[in-house]
């Protein structure tokens, strides 16, 4: 190998607070990337180049033309190619850094698998897109005593903050109720800034590398907030006061997101999408599906999904029976495509 991993890391070392001991630290942390879009895809390339030994990508959906301007993890291939998020994530951070190793997972987070995705992992990295998926990793990993990285952004703003169980407030303590929908803006109604998205991954990543480093956890939530358009960046300290707090999660531990059933069919914040998933998880013949739908669409099928274009209408079957079909937001409709187009 022409390269020595010393070489690699040598000028992070070279930072005192990280040093030697610290490389080890981050060399032996296992993490979870939760979602791998905008903040995502930028935390894990930033993870895997400091040397993180281990990282699990999870993210439901497939590289898009419009994922390009902000996730400089993808490439136009993986969009000609129809390839999940994570899987392209695995084999672009493959080839950046043979001493990681990447487990990537092409699945929707829900209450069903959340414990299991974070077995065996030190941190977690909120790579979500919805005010729902963040508070219910909130809840596990309060649960299971796993810190966690919370970040945003929108438009031309990014936050980061980095929330241990035990030592800071939690996401509930932060914000104690769910938004209701529509309410908040989006990356599909407000727009998003690729700096903006990066910046906010910066921070999440740096927050990530000083508790994989270190082990040190602020005396409060500091939430760091940036507008890369204005050039402002704002602090804010939220101290930890158990005793006075009336938190469900942290303080009751009333896990109630971890035991909520999840629906057949939910509309994709901010899009004209809705994901139904299977009654029965099962594996498609996506050979078969394909053969059977090409005189009446277009259609691409790789080994992780099969995806089927008509008029306005797209529909991409994954490997675990679960469906996303772009071009309607009603449940219904959507359910009743699903049916007739991959007979599942």
């Amino acid at each position: 190998m022409p390269w020595q991993n010393d070489d690699r890391y040598s000028r992070q070392v070279l930072f005192r607070p990280v040093g030697e001991a610290g490389q080890a630290c981050i060399r032996a942390a296992r993490v979870l990337v939760a979602g791998c879009g905008g903040l995502g895809a930028e935390s894990a390339s930033l993870l895997a180049r400091a040397g993180v030994g281990f990282l699990r990508i999870v993210d439901r959906d497939v590289v898009e033309l419009s994922n390009l301007q902000r996730q400089a993890l993808f490439e136009e291939s993986d969009v000609r190619e129809g390839l999940p998020k994570a899987v392209a994530a695995a084999r672009r951070l493959g080839r950046v850094n043979t001493d990681v190793t990447v487990e990537p997972l092409v699945a929707d987070v829900g209450p069903g698998n959340i414990r299991d995705l974070l077995d065996g992992v030190d941190l977690v990295v909120d790579g979500f897109d919805s005010f729902e998926s963040r508070f219910l990793l909130n809840d596990a990993c309060v649960e299971k005593g796993i810190p966690w990285v919370y970040g945003a952004c929108i438009g031309s703003t990014g936050l980061a903050a980095l929330l241990v169980p035990g030592r800071t407030p939690c996401l509930r303590c932060l914000m104690p109720e769910i938004p209701e929908a529509g309410t908040s803006p989006t990356c599909e109604t407000a727009g998003i800034l690729g700096p903006a998205a990066h910046l906010a991954a910066s921070m999440q990543a740096g927050r990530a590398l000083r508790w994989l480093a270190t082990r040190e956890a602020p005396d409060a939530a500091e939430v760091v907030y940036a507008d890369v358009w204005e050039g402002r960046f704002t602090r804010v300290a939220l101290p930890y006061r158990p005793e006075e707090s009336r938190c469900p999660c942290c303080v009751e531990r009333r896990f109630e997101l971890l035991s909520v059933e999840t629906p057949q069919t939910a509309g994709l914040c901010g899009r004209d999408s809705v994901q139904v998933r299977p009654l029965v998880p099962s594996r498609p013949d996506f050979a078969a599906i394909a053969e059977r739908l090409r005189p009446h669409g277009t259609v691409l099928a790789n080994e992780y999904l099969v995806r089927f274009r008509t008029g306005e209408l797209e529909l991409t079957l994954f490997s675990d029976g679960r469906a996303i079909v772009k071009g309607t937001s009603d449940p219904a409709r959507a359910r009743s495509l699903v049916a007739r187009t991959f007979g599942v």
